[in-house]
């Protein structure tokens, strides 16, 4: 016999309310010299992996991608279109899936007396490294960047503000997920 995986209503709203955050944290897009704009998507996606199931986070995930992918102005500083996915910088979009499902999956459980920690310590020694490495990775072959100079360029002026998304993703996460877990 097949197991069937149903996706609640309320699952299908969480997803989608997820997927504009994503969109809209997208938009608020601070130009820098660099050609990498800073955005919230790092928190977005952090927040995402931390309140939804990993297979939920997986698919709020792809429809931002496949909004983008499909015309919809939703990638920073509201570009779209596929050229966005496979740009230098498109790699860090590769990289949101990859990190929402692996934070979601490893997050464990609301019950712990150290989840705030847990959190934070899963979305920066998990989730920042599989959005960075993906993304440079994919800076390196555009730019033909060797590896320091491409951590340099991109790491260096982020890093400090992607641990601090993080902080603030676990910081309302934490409440957050008690209060949903309230209502299911």
């Amino acid at each position: 016999m097949e197991a069937k995986t149903k996706i609640t209503t309320l699952a299908m709203v969480q997803i989608a309310l997820c997927t504009a955050l994503l969109c809209v944290s997208a938009l608020i897009a601070i130009p820098l010299p660099i050609g990498v704009p800073f955005t919230l998507q790092v928190m977005s996606v952090v927040l995402v992996a931390l309140i939804l199931k990993p297979l939920h986070a997986l698919i709020a995930l792809m429809i931002y991608i496949l909004l983008g992918v499909i015309g919809l102005p939703v990638f920073s500083g509201g570009k779209s279109g596929i050229a966005t996915v496979l740009s230098p910088t498109g790699g860090f979009i590769i990289g949101f899936v990859l990190a929402a499902f692996l934070i979601s999956l490893l997050k464990g459980s609301l019950n712990s007396k150290y989840v705030m920690v847990r959190y934070l310590m899963i979305a920066v020694l998990v989730g920042i490294p599989c959005m960075y490495i993906p993304g440079i990775a994919l800076y390196m072959v555009y730019t033909g960047a060797d590896l320091l100079s491409a951590v340099a360029t991109l790491t260096s002026v982020f890093i400090i503000f992607d641990l601090a998304k993080c902080v603030i993703a676990a910081l309302i996460a934490v409440p957050l997920n008690k209060a949903l877990a309230k209502i299911q």
